[in-house]
């Protein structure tokens, strides 16, 4: 059935570059857009980053890791807590903290065996189940200092626009559709999601480099004002609608 959509479609719109590229060379005659997801610049540019802080026992000192998205084996939230044990040794108050909803319960334990295991159940905070309109999440980015996505596998990853907006320097893993809208060392920093290293690395130096980080958090916020503000990706989409239509 789904197959029928697409060859009975007039235009198919893909979220991801690379799906993009993989539906067009599976159907050469037919018109394939790409259509990137897009963020409120907006509603993200101000939040309360210390009311987040208090509310959740994080010292305002703290500098604070991010990663805002499903609890999950796609995710690779693991690779954050390995990545933060072997950074504390040299930020001892760094506090990762993982905030989505929970789609494999399984993972989950498996997760918070880890910290404990690791006996970093004091530099983690797990804020689960929060929704996309939430302020929650929006101060969330404003109380950290550093946003991380390890992925597995992204088509997207729209978080990273979310971040941006929000003026953090991002660190993500260099596949998918994420590398399709992102630039590594301009607004972005790209890691191996299979090597626990390389994030420890990146992270590293945006934490060891303020003037580093911030100008790669200001390239960031930038393109997802100049190319992924939804005003524009709408405006992109009803131009396809209209062409369809003629």
């Amino acid at each position: 059935g789904a197959r029928r959509v697409l060859e009975d479609a007039d235009a198919i719109i893909c979220v991801g570059q690379d799906e993009q590229q993989a539906v067009q060379s599976r159907f050469p005659h037919k018109r394939v857009e790409w259509v990137p997801n897009g963020v409120d610049v907006t509603r993200f540019a101000h939040g309360d980053g210390k009311g987040f802080r208090a509310v959740h026992n994080i010292p305002e000192h703290a500098p604070v890791l991010l990663c805002v998205s499903r609890i999950d084996y796609q995710k690779n939230q693991l690779l954050l807590v390995d990545a933060l044990a072997r950074l504390t040794e040299t930020y001892r108050d760094l506090h990762l903290v993982i905030m989505g909803p929970v789609t494999v319960s399984s993972y989950e334990q498996r997760l918070k065996a880890r910290i404990n295991d690791l006996g970093l159940n004091d530099h983690v905070t797990i804020v689960e189940g929060q929704p996309a309109g939430s302020q929650e999440l929006v101060n969330a980015f404003h109380a950290a200092d550093v946003f991380s996505l390890p992925s597995l596998h992204e088509p997207f990853g729209i978080v990273i626009l979310e971040a941006w907006a929000a003026g953090l320097p991002v660190v993500a893993s260099g596949i998918g559709g994420i590398p399709s809208f992102t630039e590594n060392e301009r607004n972005i920093l790209h890691a191996d999601p299979s090597d626990t290293n390389t994030f420890v690395t990146a992270i590293d130096r945006l934490l060891a480099n303020n003037e580093y980080a911030s100008n790669l958090a200001e390239n960031g916020k930038t393109k997802a004002a100049t190319d992924y503000d939804w005003s524009q990706v709408a405006s992109r989409l009803e131009s396809i609608y209209q062409d369809v239509r003629r």
